[in-house]
């Protein structure tokens, strides 16, 4: 099975966190360059996030068609379908912000993107967790034969 959502998801858990750290240098140092990093950190992680809800939308398709998966486990993975869609929304809403404060030179558009990328990395956390449920607890995503030869090798001992 050809999975290709992990690797673009990857970029949308990991840049918040180093928005963050750069925004909270620009606070510290004011010096706008931080701040402008957020930005272009944060909108490659917009970027990313693309890429994963378009293959993330694929890849779930192929888990429910090719695989046996419990209802439990076919019903977090309609959540974590429509939990992407939140963290885009954040993501948009994070750059435009992000965009105000640098373009008008605002301390409060800075704080407001301050509590944004705050709530996007909690937001990009939790579907994180979600997908890693997901794949550790409801096997999504992991090939059948790798189960059935699990099972196979338990039952011998």
């Amino acid at each position: 099975m050809n999975i290709l959502h992990p690797p673009f998801v990857h970029f949308v858990v990991a840049l918040p966190v180093i928005a963050l750290f750069s925004q909270l240098t620009y606070f510290i140092t004011k010096d706008k360059a931080y701040s402008k990093a957020a930005f272009r950190i944060v909108g490659f992680s917009l970027l990313a996030s693309f890429l994963a809800v378009i293959s993330g939308i694929d890849d779930a398709q192929k888990i429910i068609e090719n695989q046996y998966i419990v209802q439990e486990g076919i019903n977090l993975l309609n959540n974590h379908k429509i939990f992407g869609f939140v963290v885009v929304a954040t993501l948009i809403a994070t750059s435009i912000v992000k965009w105000f404060a640098i373009t008008k030179d605002s301390s409060f558009y800075e704080n407001v993107s301050l509590v944004l990328i705050i709530g996007l990395l909690i937001v990009s956390l939790y579907q994180g967790r979600s997908g890693g449920t997901l794949v550790y607890q409801y096997s999504a995503g992991v090939d059948n034969n790798v189960i059935t030869k699990r099972a196979d090798e338990m039952k011998k001992e």
